[in-house]
């Protein structure tokens, strides 16, 4: 993981009372590895909130290993073993004593951002990416599950990449990503500076209203008439061609019977005639899917023959 992905903070301290004879000194941190709070927190955070700063004392050898690691007394868990997790990774200079390097103890304090805010309907992010229709699957139950999908914000409150559990469906996948563009986060936060951090977000697929209610999904159809499809392509196709392609998009059709979003599946090769289908698409309206009689968005993929109008 590049360094700086999660920003820890990492500061030593000795502990309240402690006195050193002249000419000796405690052990000096050089920090942990660049990755050692993003993968600890990624450890520990499952197990509960994992936020704030964490008092630990370590052990450090002669060689300035760290030899063990113990959190102050009433740090809840699971922030002490994420903070313990940090400090066993980190590299001292050792304790001084007379000039020569001693085994020493001394006390770090292991810093863990504030979680990042959602700034955005998760809801609605859902509706959008929740695959509600595609051809060849059984439209009973076909997208109902859920997923703890683990997501890096940037300091942008931007998600920067995803990490899925295992054993997720490949429809799954697929909404994930599109989540990937949809969520919007205020950033974490390490002493009122935004960082980079990881958090974990409940995706919940089953959109019914109860659990054992039967799922129906309608798939959407073509509301445009002859006319209207024919002025699409009038106004879409490239002036000076006479090609006939069939290209293959995945769309995504609004509750309201709009293209959202058209991307290329199977591309005819020209990229002229691909986007003239986008744009050919994006004229066109349709009844949308119904979930259990509600209208909702869709994504479904769509052939359409790109030809040169009558």
């Amino acid at each position: 993981m590049a360094s700086g992905t999660f920003a820890g903070c990492v500061a030593l301290c000795l502990s309240a009372g402690a006195s050193f004879a002249e000419g000796t000194s405690p052990p000096r941190s050089l920090g942990p590895p660049s990755n050692a709070t993003d993968l600890c927190f990624r450890r520990h955070s499952a197990e509960g909130e994992v936020t704030g700063e964490a008092e630990v004392t370590v052990s450090v050898s002669a060689e300035g290993r760290v030899t063990g690691a113990a959190s102050a007394p009433g740090t809840p868990e699971p922030l002490a073993s994420a903070a313990q997790c940090v400090a066993v990774t980190m590299r001292f200079e050792p304790a001084l004593e007379n000039g020569q390097a001693v085994a020493g103890k001394a006390t770090v304090a292991i810093g863990f951002p504030t979680p990042p805010q959602l700034r955005v309907d998760l809801v609605r992010a859902i509706q959008y990416c929740q695959p509600a229709v595609q051809p060849l699957i059984t439209l009973n139950s076909a997208y109902e599950g859920n997923l703890d999908l683990l997501v890096k914000v940037g300091k942008d409150g931007r998600v920067s990449e995803t990490v899925l559990p295992e054993g997720v469906l490949p429809w799954m996948e697929e909404a994930a990503r599109c989540l990937k563009d949809r969520l919007d986060f205020f950033p974490a936060r390490l002493k009122l500076v935004a960082v980079e951090s990881w958090t974990m977000v409940p995706i919940d697929f089953n959109l019914t209203r109860s659990p054992h209610e039967r799922v129906r999904l309608d798939a959407p159809t073509l509301r445009s008439d002859a006319e209207q499809i024919l002025s699409a392509y009038r106004a879409c196709y490239p002036a000076g061609r006479s090609d006939e392609v069939k290209v293959n998009y995945r769309i995504t059709v609004t509750d309201g019977g709009r293209v959202r979003k058209a991307e290329v599946v199977s591309s005819s090769g020209d990229d002229e005639f691909d986007q003239a289908g986008v744009c050919i698409l994006r004229k066109l309206v349709f009844v949308p899917a119904r979930r259990n009689g509600v209208d909702v968005e869709s994504t479904l993929n769509w052939p359409i023959l790109v030809r040169p109008p009558d």
